[in-house]
């Protein structure tokens, strides 16, 4: 076997430039394969990524003023959520799991000499699934339905609100002031998104900062709803639903303004099963580049080795070991080639996934790019099914080439 190797690698060095030129083929096809399924990953994760700062599945109900007019009613008359829409979405609607209330809040949050300025929502403690909060062990709870049933005056902030007002103090139990009210902090939540959002109970908000009435949003998860065209039928029915009770339009988008996420993830995912598919057919198109290339290699290697063919033969060599000898030379170059180019493609997605994330890490914008790696299982196959092309580029002529006889192949220029 080694002997059998020793000739293989004297082969290769007696021809380097053709060895250059096949393994060329093989390792670009695979590079290319590998960075063109990373890329069109790295664009999927990163677009759907930003779906992950609330569950897929949400829909958002705010108010706006009417567009047109519509049973006696003029146009550009304003429309305000209030506890009648909540409680006719809980009732009324089908498939809904978590509903919560929201009031929007801007203002100084202060812990002793150190202060800032955060976004401070009134929630439900529904929220806490709606937004896919995490609070870890350890760092006190989320809002619970107590809170909001006594409208309690606490407060859930982030870890690095916690960073910024407590530095190396432990933030559980103590006062925060937010628009001269103080709330006592009974929890600390993982802020991976980068929200920089303080959470209250609804009811507290509503009644100290909104006259005990009135809502500016409305947000629900949905269950069942698997395909965009079940979305927009929903979305529809919570339309037509809230139009009825607030005597507006159901076609009018300006009065009721109504969001669903699982239409976007639904309508992105589509578009990315195109994206994929024809980066996939890139793909092959580049692997097939490179069995093109291995196999007018091939046929040229043995043309140019029909004379050395024909000495073997007469020297005693069988077909068998002349056949298995270009065989395995193909197989030899193919697979280091093939190997070379999945270690340079993995290679270059790593390094551009370690650069995406440390420039975009923390930076709480739209990610546009995230994480392009590559399903292992597919490049090894691509592999494989290439050096599978590159045997039988190889076999081929090297049945004609054995089946000379061996003083014409001796004849051979």
């Amino acid at each position: 076997m080694f002997d059998f190797l020793h000739e293989i690698v004297a082969t290769i060095r007696r021809n380097k430039m053709r060895t250059f030129l096949t393994g060329f083929a093989v390792a670009w096809g695979i590079f290319m394969l590998i960075v063109l399924l990373a890329s069109g990953n790295g664009l999927r994760n990163g677009v759907m990524s930003n779906y992950g700062y609330r569950a897929i599945n949400t829909v958002r109900v705010s108010s706006g003023w009417t567009s047109v007019p519509y049973k006696g009613f003029q146009s550009g008359r304003a429309i305000y959520l209030d506890q009648r829409d909540y409680d006719l979405i809980r009732s009324n609607l089908p498939n809904v799991e978590y509903l919560s209330a929201s009031i929007m809040l801007y203002g100084t949050i202060s812990y002793g000499e150190e202060y800032g300025t955060w976004v401070t929502n009134g929630v439900t403690s529904d929220a806490q699934y709606i937004y896919n909060l995490t609070v870890p062990e350890g760092q006190g709870r989320f809002l619970n339905p107590m809170d909001i049933e006594m409208h309690r005056k606490v407060i859930v902030i982030s870890d690095k609100i916690q960073n910024s007002l407590f530095k190396d103090e432990e933030p559980l139990g103590k006062y925060v002031r937010f628009n001269n009210t103080l709330f006592q902090v009974v929890g600390v939540y993982l802020d991976e998104m980068n929200r920089q959002e303080v959470y209250i109970p609804f009811s507290t908000a509503q009644m100290i900062y909104n006259q005990g009435y009135g809502i500016d949003r409305i947000e629900f998860t949905v269950t069942g709803l698997k395909t965009l065209e079940e979305n927009e039928a929903y979305t529809q029915r919570v339309r037509d639903l809230l139009s009825a009770l607030h005597q507006v339009d159901p076609s009018d988008r300006y009065a009721l303004r109504i969001y669903n996420s699982g239409e976007d993830a639904l309508g992105t995912q589509q578009v990315f099963r195109l994206i994929n598919l024809f980066v996939l057919l890139i793909g092959i198109a580049s692997l097939m580049a490179g069995i093109v290339g291995v196999g007018n290699i091939m046929l040229i290697t043995v043309k140019e080795r029909t004379r050395e063919i024909g000495i073997r033969k007469a020297i005693g060599a069988t077909p068998g070991s002349i056949l298995k000898l270009i065989i395995f030379e193909s197989i030899f170059i193919t697979t280091t080639a093939g190997y070379a180019g999945i270690v340079l493609g993995i290679g270059l997605t790593e390094l551009v996934s370690s650069l995406f994330f440390s420039e975009g890490a923390g930076s709480g914008g739209v990610t546009i790019f995230l994480n392009p790696t590559v399903d292992l299982g597919t490049v090894f196959g691509a592999t494989l099914f290439l050096i599978g092309c590159g045997v039988v580029a190889g076999l081929i002529p090297a049945l004609k080439a054995t089946r000379v006889r061996p003083i014409e192949a001796m004849r051979a220029e």
